[in-house]
């Protein structure tokens, strides 16, 4: 008897139970709310772990029954525990995965995060229950008990096994029907997820989304790029500025004002709605792919705007600003006389036209204004300012005047007197435009007998001689005197070898053809008119142009620096030629001065500025007497 309880024991210690568990990986970890038919068997907080329920080892029913019926069996070990069966249900299984729609062209998207479905009943695998059923031991019969029957234990038993099967099937049963409401949950769960699936499959932006106000749902990046092309292709009508410079208009586009648009920047926040694994969906207490359907569900329900921005080149707007500013700004023109009769002495003047101006930084400021707020059809308007020319033609008609005038008495020589009279006449009814420079020489040209000079006295090398054209240097010296009292600049004059007689000293202008010339400038905005005229032994030179100011006149000053007196006896000097006996005076005993002479600026007669012209040196001449 005691090796049939053996026996029995040792088919109960064989009878294993193995514990299914299935536990699949999952790529993400973060806190999630579990659906309700996944609470019972969640393992950890923030673990995407599956695991059957921990239920506590229960009595084998047939062992108990068996030990029942054997009072007197025992277990020869205390430290074994008999076998138990564990009931369980089917534990699901996870397969996580699904492929990702392809973005558009251009975007490099974030990969859907693999969404899980869900799957019911056995897995794949062997069963969970691995037994050996050894049972009881035979029975074998005393050779000297034969012919007796050992069938009251077993009946015994036998009537207590109904019991046991009734409650198996009951807890199968039981089994069953959770089975068949889990399964039926998973196939709900199983098409809701498809459903999500379908829709975070599209190739296009989700639904209620606008960028710049344009909806672009159901658009590709690539459809929308192709949309923004053929806007700026067609003008750009986004930019068009209207731009008034006094009454020009200039409609200023993106072909003037070129700018660039983060286009992609924006196009690549509003495709990563639900589709992209940021911060806060990680953070979140759903899946991963839950979160993303949520966020593309907010926008559905909300709507999500987003806006482009726009960026200029400052280079570009002031270069732009310089080119309007150069086609705006105008010189000013000025009233000039354009004729004079000298006989009348009456002048013609042209209109004065004014000039237009504005900064090319009033432009630009009003222009970079108008984009940083964005206004990106404003309207400006700017108005220049107006430039005054300097001279008008009523400042000719009442600041033209006689500017200088200036007349020296002539001799008795006849020869000389003529001279000076051609002379005169070259010179007059001359104009001198701003900044022209009048030569004497140039004027007159040589003077010869040709032309109708005749000889006269005339200094040369410091001795009095007869030269055709002698008596010239009192037109050339008259001059002088009414240029420097009209304002004129003095380029070149130089003084006679000795003071002249109709002259102060440093007020005269010795001239020689070709190498001794006078000559001055005009350094007036405005021209001047020269007349000269030679009437009964007077030789009378006037200017005439724009007066400075009211009141306003000119005058010329000397000042004596110093005198050298000529030696008392004269110096002799031998001629063969002259008859013998005889003398003559070749150059008279004159002294030497020097002179300073100062233009002097009066206003209503008044002395307000004095300019130093020249120094004018007269030399010392010894009498000098030939003999022979």
């Amino acid at each position: 008897m005691r090796r049939r309880a053996d026996a029995h024991s040792r088919g109960f210690q064989k009878r294993k139970v193995r514990r299914a568990a299935f536990q699949p990986d999952s790529p993400y970890e973060g806190p999630a709310q579990q659906p309700a038919w996944q609470q019972d068997h969640a393992h950890a907080a923030g673990s995407w772990q599956v695991q059957a329920p921990h239920q506590p080892q229960q009595e084998d029913p047939w062992a108990a029954d068996f030990t029942q019926a054997h009072p007197d069996w025992l277990w020869e070990s205390p430290q074994e525990e008999a076998p138990a069966y564990e009931q369980g249900q089917p534990e699901p299984y996870f397969s996580y995965g699904s492929p990702q729609p392809q973005g558009a062209q251009g975007y490099e998207e974030q990969p859907l995060l693999p969404g899980q479905y869900f799957a019911y009943g056995q897995p794949p695998q062997h069963s969970p229950y691995e037994e050996t059923d050894y049972g009881p031991a035979p029975y074998y019969l005393d050779p000297d008990q034969a012919g007796s029957q050992p069938a009251a234990r077993p009946q015994e038993k036998n009537q207590r096994f109904p019991f046991v099967s009734l409650g198996v099937l009951l807890l199968s049963l039981a089994l069953i029907a959770v089975c068949l409401i889990n399964i039926q949950s998973a196939q709900s769960h199983e098409a809701a997820f498809q459903k999500k699936l379908k829709a975070m499959a599209s190739p296009a932006f989700f639904d209620n989304i606008q960028i710049d106000g344009m909806p672009v749902s159901g658009m590709t990046p690539a459809q929308l790029r192709q949309m923004d092309d053929q806007q700026r292709g067609s003008g750009d009508p986004g930019l068009q500025i209207r731009l008034h410079i006094d009454n020009t208009l200039y409609e200023l586009d993106s072909s003037y004002i070129p700018y660039q648009r983060n286009l992609e920047e924006v196009m690549e926040a509003a495709w990563a709605i639900g589709r992209q694994n940021s911060g806060a969906i990680v953070n979140s207490q759903w899946t991963p792919f839950e979160a993303r359907y949520q966020q593309m569900e907010h926008a559905r329900r909300n709507g999500a705007s987003f806006h482009t921005a726009v960026s200029f080149s400052a280079r570009q707007i002031d270069a732009l600003a310089e080119g309007l500013a150069q086609r705006t700004n105008t010189e000013a023109v000025n009233a000039v006389v354009s004729s004079f009769d000298f006989k009348t002495q009456q002048f013609s003047v042209t209109q004065d036209v004014p000039g237009r101006q504005i900064e090319a930084a009033a432009i630009a400021s009003a222009l970079k204004n108008a984009l940083n707020a964005k206004d990106y059809r404003a309207e400006i308007r700017l108005q220049s300012t107006a430039v005054l020319p300097l001279v008008t033609s009523t400042d000719l008609r009442n600041r033209f005047t006689r500017l200088a005038t200036f007349s020296t008495k002539t001799t008795s020589d006849e020869d000389r007197n003529t001279n000076i009279a051609l002379a005169a006449q070259a010179i007059s009814n001359k104009t001198l435009m701003p900044g022209e420079t009048f030569s004497f020489n140039e004027t007159t040209g040589q003077r010869t007998i040709e032309k109708g000079y005749r000889g006269a006295p005339a200094i040369y090398g410091g001795v009095l001689i007869d030269d055709v054209g002698g008596g010239v240097c009192q037109v050339s010296s008259t001059l002088f005197n009414a240029a420097a009292q009209a304002g004129m600049s003095i380029v070149d004059r130089s003084p006679h070898a000795w003071p002249v007689s109709y002259l102060d000293r440093g007020l005269d202008a010795a001239v020689n053809w070709p190498n001794l010339d006078f000559k001055f400038k005009n350094d007036q905005q405005t021209p001047v008119f020269i007349i000269a005229q030679y009437q009964k032994r007077t030789l009378t030179i006037e200017f005439y142009g724009l007066m400075s100011g009211p009141g306003e006149s000119i005058a010329l000053e000397t000042q004596l620096i110093s005198t050298t007196k000529p030696p008392r006896e004269p110096a002799f000097q031998q001629n063969v030629n002259l008859p013998a006996g005889t003398q003559k005076e070749l150059k008279k005993a004159r002294t030497g001065y020097v002179v300073d002479t100062y233009r002097v600026y009066l206003r209503d007669g008044r002395e307000y500025r004095r300019e130093k012209l020249f120094t004018s040196k007269y030399r010392m001449v010894q009498q000098l007497i030939e003999f022979n």
